[in-house]
């Protein structure tokens, strides 16, 4: 399956040590969603830096899209495709356990 994913924001330098871009999509390809595989690689790398903050915004080729972050209250990113109109702002609480909110 093709899929696609983007690692944004934090501690690059933390991040490039786990590849979590690389990670996401081969964790889609095995049937994990957008969500699962976002909040897996995120998981890998608090597990070795838990004061690390980071996160990793998925979407697979359906447009579903899912992400996970650590370190931070909240990460906010935009979400945007060919049936809306307008770009949305997406809301994740860091830490809590709770689904992406649109904003």
């Amino acid at each position: 399956a093709v899929v696609s994913t983007q690692s944004t924001g934090g501690d690059g330098d933390v991040m490039m040590r786990f590849s979590p871009s690389f990670l996401a999509v081969e964790l889609m390809r095995g049937g994990a969603t957008p969500h699962e595989a976002s909040a897996e690689a995120i998981h890998r790398i608090a597990q070795r830096y838990p004061k690390f903050s980071g996160a990793v915004v998925a979407a697979s080729k359906d447009g579903v899209y899912g992400a996970a972050c650590h370190g931070f209250e909240q990460f906010v990113y935009t979400v945007c495709d060919l049936n809306t109109p307008k770009y949305r702002l997406v809301k994740l609480n860091c830490g809590k356990k709770s689904d992406n909110i649109d904003i």
